[in-house]
């Protein structure tokens, strides 16, 4: 095919060449004639050949792109650039999601993962749940319970030892005791040894343990601001019968009717909570208020947490008391309060 394509270039090259010659003759008078003939010729031969290379390139020839095309289809270096290209595909690690480090720690928010650092003193969701864990804190108080009993062991053999390395043996053999209860219950707990400390230092769980022990129920700050007003009434009609009722009995010291004639008793509103008070009064030297939160315990109890140790003392100089009610007045679960009052804010109200 390319002999064919090179001989017909050939002929057509002779043939424009025969033109020139013809018209060149032209010119002159004698060799008209020829010289016409030649070029009619020429052009003639240059016209089929025009045709024939036509047909040609119609019938065997290829589109000038696809050269280029084939060439670089058949580089030998695409095979390794389109195998580079799947396996950097195929193998890439997946993007990094960039989440918040509250959120891959397991916390539902911010606001959580915030209130564990700065308010508890933790770092995990494990040991963030269990601040108001009523399982954990009951498990926590029985091993205060067993460490307060080590620690009576150890200051009875103290006492019966006057050898000083004697002494130190025994501190620090009941030392590493109670240091190995409260590893095991933090390892019980899914927690490090350092939380469950700083749970015990930042969360509630010392009230749950007096609660415990007295049988008393514990009001916490989300039942405290969850109690209405209907609950702060009811809560005053209670405490304002009892008193008047051991007043008028003379029940106990405090009660004592011949210091005080009369009890008065108030609701007030701090903050979020409902509290109530009563006072013993009296001509000269009225006793002091003794305030109370207000709670609707999660089983439908009212209940009413004194907010110090002195009303605690006070309503309980009667007797062991777990709940009270007085004739024709409302009955009340004594309770302790899990949270923080604001206690210049009471003394104003309360004064």
């Amino acid at each position: 095919m390319n002999v064919i394509i090179i001989i017909l270039a050939v002929i057509a090259v002779a043939s424009s060449f025969s033109i020139w010659v013809g018209l060149v003759m032209l010119f002159f008078k004698s060799r008209r004639k020829n010289g016409a003939r030649i070029a009619v010729v020429s052009l003639f031969n240059i016209v089929v050949l025009g045709g024939v290379g036509a047909a040609l390139q119609a019938k065997y020839g290829t589109d000038p792109d696809a050269g280029l095309t084939a060439t670089q289809t058949t580089d030998p270096e695409a095979p390794i650039i389109a195998s580079a290209e799947t396996t950097s595909t195929t193998t890439a690690p997946a993007q990094s999601t960039n989440e918040p480090a509250w959120k891959v720690a397991g916390f539902p928010s911010f606001r959580a993962a915030a209130q564990a650092k700065n308010v508890f003193g933790v770092k995990s969701f494990e040991a963030y749940q269990l601040r108001n864990n009523a399982e954990a804190i009951g498990q926590w108080c029985e091993m205060k319970a067993a460490q307060r009993t080590l620690s009576h062991q150890r200051d009875a053999e103290l006492d019966t030892s006057s050898d000083e390395e004697g002494r130190k043996e025994i501190t620090g053999r009941y030392d590493a005791l109670q240091r190995e209860l409260t590893k095991s219950l933090a390892s019980q707990l899914g927690i490090k040894e350092w939380e469950l400390k700083k749970l015990t230092m930042n969360a509630p769980w010392p009230t749950y343990c007096r609660a415990k022990s007295k049988g008393w129920a514990v009001v916490t700050p989300e039942l405290a601001a969850a109690t209405t007003q209907s609950d702060a009434k009811e809560a005053l009609a209670a405490l304002r019968g009892y008193y008047d009722m051991n007043l008028k009995g003379n029940s106990s010291p405090y009660f004592d009717n011949s210091r005080y004639a009369a009890v008065t008793c108030r609701r007030k509103a701090v903050d979020d909570l409902h509290l109530v008070g009563c006072i013993l009064q009296s001509f000269s030297n009225p006793s002091s208020w003794d305030v109370f939160v207000v709670g609707r315990l999660q089983n439908g109890q009212l209940a009413v947490a004194p907010i110090d140790g002195l009303a605690s003392s006070h309503i309980t100089s009667v007797g062991d008391l777990k709940s009270f009610q007085a004739p024709n007045a409302p009955k009340a679960r004594l309770a302790e309060f899990a949270g923080q009052i604001n206690q210049s804010a009471v003394d104003e109200l309360f004064d």
